[in-house]
């Protein structure tokens, strides 16, 4: 029997991603809150604020950008994230579910690539492919709310690859020595990629514009400095100021938080977020640890002292970006994303060459045993997570089911029967992924409030005791 090359093997693991993201992302009903809100025409208030008797649902490629100026005005800059969001809520979850577990394999593909020196190219390695998922797999303490929530990933996963994408030439400039060229209308592309990158998260994008300036003035003092590098950074700097100029974010802030407001949150919920992403990413971090001890060794070995520089610059990188967030004062698990998208790359870049040049960074045995806990872990966590969604969406099935029947009659929904699989063992078992799916037990909370709009219901009234979201 003929034996499967490294590249098939490749893009087979690519492909069991692309159907486990897909079924994952198909047994989603839409997350309550959100997904049902962004549904509908941006009324010009707080999203605390329920949606009015006269709400009315976005039906056109208009209303989307009148939604988005609307809410550009009175809530946030986000536009690219959110014109997304209103499209797929609009079309349908259906086609979301297919793109969406296409950016899960996009991402996993720039991350790649970025590891291989910026290097675009079909021929990867089957390790370097599994290793780039079980980190985003394993590692993501805000899994549902990154890679299956509509608006989630709309806001964290498809701005992560957007930024990946724009530094893969900066990647591959700088590790050429500059030795690379591109044809002329590459600006006016990176241009354009440059906005959709600049106009992402507001904790990531300061970090990557400093970055890119003290770059290219380094690009320029070595006369390597390419047209191109400049577009991508005027498009950045666009999208990023479009994001930080909109006068919704000083609205929100002064509507939720008011005017006086502390300048930096070391409160607990803060350092205790801090505290467990430290710990949920401490095996990349002892990885790295390992690279820092063994450096001579793999430098003997071959791995260039630019690739220890560049991994480097994308965990520091990576580490500003949750960093930062000690300023705002809010700091959702789900904001923390891309610096674990930056850490895992930053293990990737030494893992690459580590392959490349067969220099391992761990010891056979402990590679094994490593190798070993985490084929388990996936399977494990992986069967779970497939039950889990799989009783989840029954139970959301008989909730819109029972919904539809009574659109238009003027009757209040009674839930009564909380979400399956939404204790604390369940959520140990699936790695930490489970979502979970309560309206309030306030009947005027805005997204109870943004269910019944949908639905076109009087009311939605859930009996059981809902734990306040923590």
């Amino acid at each position: 029997m003929r034996k499967i090359s490294a590249t098939r093997r490749s893009w087979l693991i690519l492909l069991g991603v692309f159907l486990l993201m897909w079924a994952l992302n198909a047994m989603c009903y839409r997350f309550y809150g959100d997904d049902y809100l962004y549904s509908f025409v941006w009324e010009g208030h707080a999203m605390s604020v329920p949606l009015s008797a006269h709400a009315r649902r976005i039906q056109s490629f208009g209303d989307i950008f009148y939604s988005l100026k609307l809410h550009y005005m009175t809530w946030g800059g986000r536009m690219v994230a959110h014109f997304f969001t209103m499209l797929f809520l609009w079309v349908g979850k259906g086609w979301f579910d297919v793109v969406n577990a296409g950016m899960v394999v996009l991402l996993l593909l720039a991350m790649q690539w970025i590891a291989m020196g910026g290097k675009v190219t079909a021929k990867l390695s089957p390790f370097i492919t599994a290793l780039s998922f079980f980190c985003i797999w394993t590692f993501n303490m805000s899994f549902g709310g990154t890679l299956l929530w509509v608006a989630g990933s709309c806001n964290y996963l498809w701005t992560s690859v957007f930024l990946l994408l724009l530094l893969i030439p900066y990647v591959r400039h700088y590790l050429t020595d500059g030795q690379v060229n591109y044809p002329s209308w590459f600006g006016l592309l990176w241009l354009v990629m440059g906005m959709l990158a600049g106009n992402s998260n507001e904790n990531t994008i300061c970090w990557i514009g400093l970055s890119g300036v003290i770059y290219l003035l380094y690009a320029w003092k070595r006369k390597t400095l390419s047209a191109w590098m400049l577009w991508g950074l005027i498009g950045l700097g666009i999208g990023y100021f479009a994001l930080m100029l909109a006068p919704g974010n000083v609205v929100r802030l002064h509507e939720d938080y008011g005017v006086h407001r502390p300048f930096v949150y070391m409160d607990e919920k803060h350092l205790e977020l801090l505290w467990v992403v430290l710990i949920i990413q401490s095996l990349m971090w002892f990885y790295l640890f390992k690279v820092w001890r063994r450096r001579e060794i793999l430098r003997r070995g071959g791995v260039d002292r630019k690739y220890f520089r560049l991994a480097a610059w994308f965990a520091v990188t990576g580490l500003l970006f949750a960093l930062i967030m000690l300023f705002s004062p809010i700091f959702p698990g789900r904001s923390v994303f891309p610096q674990l998208v930056f850490l895992a790359i930053s293990v990737l870049l030494i893992s690459a060459q580590g392959e490349v040049h067969h220099t391992p960074v761990l010891q056979k045995s402990a590679f094994r045993f490593l190798y070993g806990m985490a084929v388990l872990y996936m399977v494990v966590t992986g069967t779970v997570n497939l039950v889990v969604y799989s009783r989840q969406h029954q139970y959301m099935q008989a909730i819109w089911e029972r919904s539809e029947s009574l659109r238009g009659k003027g009757q209040v929904l009674v839930i009564s029967t909380p979400p399956p699989a939404n204790d604390d063992w369940w959520m140990f078992m699936s790695g930490m992924h489970v979502v979970e799916m309560n309206l309030s037990n306030d009947d005027g909370d805005w997204k109870n409030v943004a269910f019944a709009r949908y639905f076109g219901l009087k009311g939605v009234h859930v009996t059981y005791p809902v734990k306040k979201e923590k």
